[in-house]
């Protein structure tokens, strides 16, 4: 929690400069977690995936006309799926829960003078892993009959494990933003966040029908994509009113 509190004070000297020209946003949307593999037979798999949708609060200071610099905190809970060769479907499980501190630069390109902007981003996100260190096991057993072929069986044996304290996310985003006559922002933006290290590891062991085991680990950086809808106002007309630019 300290480094929360440090990257907040280390930005609150902004709000002093000019606080027609920093805004207190929100946002909330859906992510979707990226996990890879690696097999030692060929009945594991992987995809993107939804989990949980990702949301936070945001504080915002205009550089210029052109550049935003934005910091915030995001709450990110991650799931973990995988799936077997036989399976109906991907499973999916808790797996940890981040706390992000995203530092944003953003660059707008005017489209509708006034109302409508094309934004892009480029940010560091700086994720504290609540569940470091944390394992866990379990073992599961599946089995269906399909007319016209044999049965097929499945076991499987799992144990999870949580990597790193801390760790970065490097983040690149495009989006619209459209502007109120109240000058209340309305901002949806596509996101890809890629990690640099591995978070999350899960060791699978896993037989099908009666071929021997085979051993994978399926694992993640931490990376994922979203789609994010949000809202963004002055803190200056939180007190005055004012809607001048």
């Amino acid at each position: 929690m300290r480094i929360i509190f440090k990257a907040f004070f280390i930005f609150l000297p902004l709000l002093a400069i000019g606080q027609d020209k920093t805004y207190l946003g929100v946002e909330l949307g859906p992510k979707f977690e990226i996990y890879q593999y690696q097999d030692n037979g060929d009945g594991l798999y992987t995809k993107p995936f939804f989990y949980s949708p990702i949301y936070g609060l945001t504080i915002g200071r205009e550089l210029n006309k052109t550049f935003v610099s934005e910091i915030g905190l995001i709450i990110n809970d991650y799931g973990e799926s995988f799936r077997i060769e036989g399976d109906a479907g991907y499973g999916t499980s808790d797996a940890i829960l981040a706390i992000q501190i995203p530092l944003r630069l953003k660059a707008r390109l005017k489209i509708i003078k006034e109302k409508l902007d094309l934004v892009t981003t480029i940010g560091y996100h700086l994720a504290i892993n609540t569940d470091y260190g944390s394992s866990g096991s379990g073992t599961s057993f599946w089995s269906s009959s399909v007319p016209g072929s044999n049965d097929s069986t499945r076991t499987e044996t799992k144990s999870n494990y949580s990597f790193n304290k801390t760790y970065g996310l490097i983040e690149t985003g495009i989006g619209l933003a459209y502007k109120f006559n109240n000058s209340l922002n309305l901002f949806l933006s596509a996101n890809y966040l890629t990690g640099v290290k591995r978070i999350i590891e899960v060791e699978v062991d896993y037989r099908i029908n009666d071929a021997p085991v085979q051993t994978g680990t399926v694992f993640s950086n931490g990376s994922y994509f979203s789609v994010v809808l949000g809202l963004r106002y002055p803190i200056s007309q939180l007190w005055t009113g004012n809607t001048d630019d």
